[in-house]
């Protein structure tokens, strides 16, 4: 049976991965409907089907009540593989296209039970990519009135580790206008050649913001030798007995694939990207920084935004680069007298400022419709004196000596599995410190 027209319509973005703005669990059938409606084309970063895939002619066996065909898989697979090693795309199973203008065209083609038919290609499509993919969707959407039929829809984006081959057959694949095709050598060896220089990228991308953060910092705090940390100083003009300590923290997030974000200041997003504070259930029940006082407007810089954050004894500076990187700069000074022994941390504000740079990018993603959007997260957090961590009820006690340290990476993925994130950036803090805490982070992440 065919789809009524009682959907109300929607009208996706037409474009390879943005066509739809959200998960693909989220998609629904006006959605598909929208596809035909607006006659989508064939492109380098899009495809129709009208069935799943077969060798032999007729129908698949899953058409008539049997099991997935192996051809399917096999077919299926390459078109996901060359995608993942252009730029990324979408699949849809279910719609046919016109020969002649490769544009999407009615009516539906529906795949029964498409939701358990998504669940398995799902899996063995990527049993047969090596390596494995960093970011793949496979989903049904129903749009039949039988509630089980429907369309099957896949997306992966550019990957980062390409090139991904074919388990089947050895072969790697890549797209080549609206076709998926077998790469030469020599364009293995040369893609090849191009991701390690992009992960080489991506370290120096990495430095780059360290050095920025480093430059960045009160001169005078500034220690060079034997490496770049801070030193705390006395008082000048006043007190002689009068000790500035500072603690400095850098948060930065880079997209694990290319992804470039133009006319930075004229993006309603920016305006998302707030300071407010993060609150939630379990032993960590809020998230904010006390003694921030000022947000300071987005002013443009060489193919980036910046902010400026100011309190009563803090600094901080938002950047926001038109590659899609991240960066949160903060330092935090205590003035005491005489020289203390520690200075403090409270752990909700160093987790604050961390859970504002991983909102940015799921803000960044979702605005851009680029949901699945894996981001590295990389932190650096330098005192000048060792730092007592506080700020839970009953923690332990735990001091992390002076010094600079420069956190394992970290991966910004899919929005429930941010509160994991932040709680083993957590226990990290804590590790520094000789303990190891057993409590639950629970934040409301905006949607």
């Amino acid at each position: 049976m065919r789809v009524e027209q009682h959907y109300e319509l929607q009208t996706p973005q037409i474009i390879g991965e943005q066509m739809f703005p959200t998960r693909l669990a989220e998609v629904s059938a006006s959605e598909v409907l929208a596809v035909i409606q607006n006659e989508a084309a064939e492109t380098l970063d899009f495809e129709l089907k009208r069935a799943l895939p077969t060798k032999k002619g007729g129908a698949d066996p899953w058409m008539i009540g049997g099991k997935l065909g192996d051809e399917a898989k096999d077919e299926l697979a390459a078109e996901i593989i060359a995608f993942a090693n252009t730029v990324g795309g979408t699949l849809i199973v279910g719609v046919d296209e016109d020969t002649a203008t490769k544009r999407a065209k009615p009516p539906l083609f529906p795949i029964p039970r498409c939701k358990e038919a998504a669940a398995r290609l799902h899996q063995a499509i990527s049993d047969r990519i090596e390596p494995k993919l960093p970011v793949f969707e496979c989903e049904g959407v129903v749009t039949e009135t039988d509630g089980t039929s429907g369309v099957i829809i896949m997306r992966t984006l550019e990957s980062y580790l390409a090139p991904h081959r074919h388990s089947q057959n050895n072969h790697c694949y890549v797209r080549r206008n609206d076709r998926a095709e077998p790469m030469s050598m020599l364009e293995i060896q040369e893609m090849t050649r191009q991701k390690a220089r992009s992960a080489a990228d991506a370290g120096q991308a990495f430095k780059d913001s360290s050095e920025r953060f480093f430059s960045w910092l009160p001169n005078e705090h500034q220690r060079v030798h034997p490496y770049n940390g801070l030193q705390g100083v006395y008082q000048a003009g006043g007190d002689s007995r009068a000790w500035i300590s500072i603690w400095a923290l850098r948060v930065t997030a880079r997209p694990l694939a290319p992804f470039l974000l133009a006319d930075l200041l004229k993006q309603p997003w920016l305006t998302q990207i707030g300071a407010n504070a993060f609150v939630g259930n379990g032993q960590i029940r809020q998230l904010t920084w006390r003694d921030l006082k000022t947000i300071r407007a987005w002013a443009p810089r060489l193919r980036a935004v910046e902010r400026d954050l100011e309190g009563t004894n803090c600094f901080g500076k938002d950047r926001v680069t038109s590659e899609g990187l991240i960066e949160r700069f903060i330092w935090q000074k205590r003035i005491e007298s005489p020289k203390p022994r520690v200075d403090f941390l409270d752990i909700t504000e160093l987790l604050w400022n961390v859970a504002c740079v991983v909102h940015a990018a799921q803000v960044i993603r979702k605005a851009n419709a680029r949901p699945t959007q894996q981001f590295a997260l990389e932190i650096e957090l330098m005192n000048s004196d060792p730092l007592h961590v506080h700020g839970y009820t009953n923690a332990p006690s735990a001091t992390i000596p002076a010094g600079t340290v420069l956190f394992p990476r970290y991966e910004v993925g899919e929005a429930q599995d941010l509160n994991e994130l932040i709680l083993t950036v957590d226990k990290d803090v804590w590790n520094l410190g000789g303990q190891h805490p057993t409590w639950e982070l629970g934040v409301n992440w905006p949607p």
